[in-house]
């Protein structure tokens, strides 16, 4: 994780329009792939904080959704019941078993084919992402039953305005920490990826508080956010890594908690704590 060394940026949490969410789409599979090309042979069977899968494998579920959005046939394929079945037994939600699939599929893949795969299909499918006319994008669906929410009910537009690619984003943290590589960040990719979370916070989170709590967030990637209505009662202080660590489920409470700072109404801040979670 790059310290953070740069005061924090105020910014109103606020959405992406769908031109400026594909150009961090297509910086963000740039800063990934460099960092693949970063790592060595030991590097890619390192653990990660998805406890499923090694590097190795979470590369593979990149490149399997990928190939997913490049090819309709492949991402009916994915989604096939007769396909999942096996994997929905094993207690997998939909979208969870399509993940596995792909990373199944490629299981004898080696590092460097899953590195081509990825170059050649990613590029495709943040361009079909691109080109998805708005009626399509309202269409909503089921995201999974696998999060502190239930079942969350998204629009296809954000799903592939801003789920994939902060899905890219968190693993090429999770990689970046497994193996101890520098995670790029800078304000002007990394701080609408980062805001992106905080405004989905502050409308999952906010109406469930008592009062208003300010997060600052340390950083490149960081930036001074407020959840909840009314003055702030409370301030968290923590990097901006933690809160996606945090927000994710990547990282626990308890494991990120020595690094933050509280001031105010500390149960008031806690609680926010405790209740942060946005899909990723």
């Amino acid at each position: 994780m790059q310290t953070a060394t740069m005061a924090s940026i105020e910014r109103k949490p606020a959405r992406v329009g769908h031109d400026r969410a594909m150009a961090l789409a297509r910086e963000e599979l740039n800063r990934f792939l460099a960092l693949l090309d970063a790592l060595d042979e030991a590097g890619w069977e390192r653990p990660t904080r998805c406890s499923l899968w090694n590097v190795r494998q979470t590369v593979a579920h990149l490149a399997g959704t990928a190939a997913a959005y490049a090819r309709f046939a492949e991402f009916r394929r994915q989604a096939n019941g007769k396909l999942q079945r096996p994997y929905r037994e094993r207690g997998l939600d939909k979208l969870a078993a399509q993940n596995q699939i792909a990373v199944d599929d490629r299981a004898a893949a080696t590092p460097e084919e899953l590195k081509a795969e990825l170059r050649q299909l990613a590029p495709r499918a943040i361009a079909f992402r691109a080109r998805l006319p708005a009626p399509v994008r309202s269409i909503h669906l089921p995201l999974g039953l696998a999060f502190p929410l239930g079942r969350t009910w998204v629009s296809l537009g954000y799903l592939t305005d801003v789920i994939l690619t902060r899905d890219m984003w968190m693993h090429r943290l999770d990689i970046a920490l497994a193996t101890g590589k520098e995670m790029v960040l800078t304000p002007e990719h990394d701080g609408p990826i980062t805001a992106l979370v905080a405004s989905d916070l502050a409308r999952l989170l906010g109406p469930k508080l008592p009062g208003a709590v300010q997060f600052d967030l340390a950083g490149p990637a960081g930036g001074v956010f407020t959840v909840g209505r009314g003055e702030p009662a409370a301030t968290v202080v923590l990097d901006a890594c933690d809160f996606h660590l945090l927000a994710s489920g990547f990282g626990s409470l308890e494991e990120v908690r020595p690094r933050i700072a509280i001031s105010g109404d500390t149960p008031l801040a806690e609680r926010a704590l405790a209740g942060t979670w946005v899909p990723y």
